[in-house]
Order: C-alpha cells, then structure tokens, then sequence
C-alpha cells in the first residue's frame, strides 16, 4: 500500500491511501468511519487520523488500512461521490512522519567516498541525529540560510514499524513498517568553514573535530514523502533508483545497491546502541552527483527554482527554494 498523511479542508488530518492507477487519495480514516458506521466491517478497530499511531498499531493497524483499500478498489466511484476520494494535486500531503522519536541519518555510505577514506581497523556504520523540526512534506518550501553553498542528498527513509534491541540481520528487514523518499539537505560550505574546532592536545598532538548539529538541523532541512510504502510492496530495498532535479537538471543518480551498508546491517547496528521503536526513521545514504555536476557545486539558495527527489515506487517530492537573506 501507498499511505500517506494529508490535511482536509476543514485543516484536520487524515491517513490516506494511494487509488491505484488514478492520480487520486482516499479519505482512508473517513472510509474506515463509514464502513463501521454502516455495519461493513468486521474491526472494532478506532481507525487514527494520523500515520505514527497506525505505525504503532502494527498488525491490526496494516489490517485495517489494507480492509480501506480493498473497499475502495471494488467501488471507487461511490467514495469519490461521498466526497472520500480527492485529487492529488488538489491534496495538501504533509509528511508521513513528522515527530518521531529517533531520526538516524547515514553519513559516508556510498561506495567512492567510502573507498578513498582513511577508516579504522573493522569500520562501522557512521550516524548523526536530525532534530524533527528539520521534516516537512513533500511539496512545502525548504527555505536555505545565507551560509553559502547548500545541496541536496537525496536518500532513502526507513520507518521502523515493530520495536527492537539487539535485532539480528537476518531478521531486520521484519521489523520496517515502510520506506519513503527523504532529501537530507545539508550546508556543505558552512560545515567546512565553521562547524569544526581542532584540540591541541598538551602531548603536541591535534585533533579535528567537525559536529553536524546545525549544517544538517536548519529547520525544513528534511522533506519527506509523499508516500509510504509498506514494506511488504517493496520487493528490495538495496536495489532501488535514486534521483534527484535541481529545476530541470538532473543533479543526483544512483542506486542503493552502491551503498556499503545495506538496510538488515543499518538497522541491526543502530539497535545494539538504540532500542528501536515503531515511527523511528533511518536515512540510509545519499548517491553520487551527476556529471557535470559536483555534490559541491550543488547550490540550491544561489540557483533556486524548485528541488525534485525521486525514488522507484516509492514517489516524487517536489519542493520549491526559498533563500533568506541574512539567515545563518
């Protein structure tokens, strides 16, 4: 299934689910209402209006939302009549996840800059944490500091839906709820001029440290969606297309079969450290720049226009730029 979260006109919130092979959204938490309302269905289930806590519902959840869809598909016509099925662009998507709990991001986890890195003995997994203030959806503006150049990172989100500690790999990919396309905006400039202090030690020796807290976290740095797609429709998640537009050229373009990491060893390792819960998110690694292109020579708030993130069956965001003068 394609779930995602959208405001109605009245500016409450609802899930809503992807009409097949239509460009439309059922009302999914209204469909629900009325199937029990008028006896159709068989679930005593209080189906919610927002995606983290149908997440959090696992099985009966998923049961409930797929009971919506399966109603919807056998007589599409008569929900779009009752108001219940609405056109995509005339749909405000939010993103599917907004407040959760843990938000890990990946850094370094696409074969070329791994390789070339100097690393230690058994390298790891490396991981910062994005602030949720940084989420929007998946057509709202991402608005970029006078820091110099920022860019795009389009990656691959992973919503954990069944908690865990110590998940062993062979069975990580059980505990996804679903996948999503995520853009892990970042000031590249800014983390090379500011975000760094290097120790001197009293022995001589020097140490450069660098921190992401703020060349990741700027607020709007994280659009997310539109979909999320349940795992059980995502055949691979190691395998799939990463693109992303700057206006009309094509900036980013790769796959997830050149990350390092796969998904089973990201989710595994973060929950040796993390006791994982239903609505965490794992940004998995973002792909290469697209010649002529260099993921330095990206700058969104200098050209402007609108950024597109793309990922095979998962959907495309499309998020105009607002630069703000003096922002830094």
């Amino acid at each position: 299934m394609r779930l995602c979260q959208f405001e109605r006109n009245d500016t409450s919130r609802a899930i809503g689910i992807a009409v097949d092979d239509t460009d439309a959204i059922a009302d999914a938490t209204g469909i629900h209402g009325a199937l029990k309302e008028s006896g159709a269905s068989s679930k005593s289930y209080d189906f919610p209006s927002e995606l983290m806590t149908l997440i959090a519902d696992g099985p009966e959840g998923l049961d409930a939302a797929a009971e919506v869809a399966e109603a919807v598909a056998q007589n599409v016509a008569q929900w779009r009549d009752r108001g219940l099925i609405q056109d995509y662009s005339k749909t405000q998507i939010c993103a599917p996840v907004s407040r959760p709990q843990k938000f890990f991001a990946i850094a370094i986890n696409r074969h070329g800059g791994w390789d070339t890195a100097i690393k230690p003995d058994n390298p790891h997994p490396t991981y910062f944490v994005k602030l949720s203030s940084c989420i929007v959806g998946p057509h709202d503006a991402v608005r970029i500091p006078d820091v110099g150049q920022v860019g795009p990172e389009i990656e691959l989100l992973v919503v954990i839906g069944k908690g865990g500690r110590d998940i062993p790999e062979d069975e990580a990919l059980q505990h996804v709820f679903g996948y999503a396309v995520h853009n892990d905006i970042t000031a590249h400039q800014m983390r090379k001029t500011s975000e760094w202090i290097r120790m001197v030690r009293e022995d001589g020796s020097e140490e450069h440290l660098t921190y992401p807290g703020r060349y990741k976290n700027f607020d709007t740095f994280s659009p997310i969606g539109p979909w999320l797609v349940t795992a059980d429709a995502v055949s691979d998640p190691d395998n799939m297309r990463l693109k992303a537009w700057l206006n009309d050229d094509l900036v980013q373009d790769g796959s997830t079969s050149g990350h390092v990491f796969n998904t089973a060893h990201l989710i595994s390792y973060l929950s040796r450290a993390h006791a994982l819960e239903p609505g965490d998110i794992i940004s998995t690694g973002t792909v290469g720049a697209v010649a002529p292109w260099r993921m330095a020579t990206i700058d969104l708030g200098k050209i402007g226009g609108t950024l597109h993130s793309e990922i095979e069956g998962l959907g495309r965001m499309a998020n105009p730029i607002e630069f703000v003068p003096g922002l830094a």
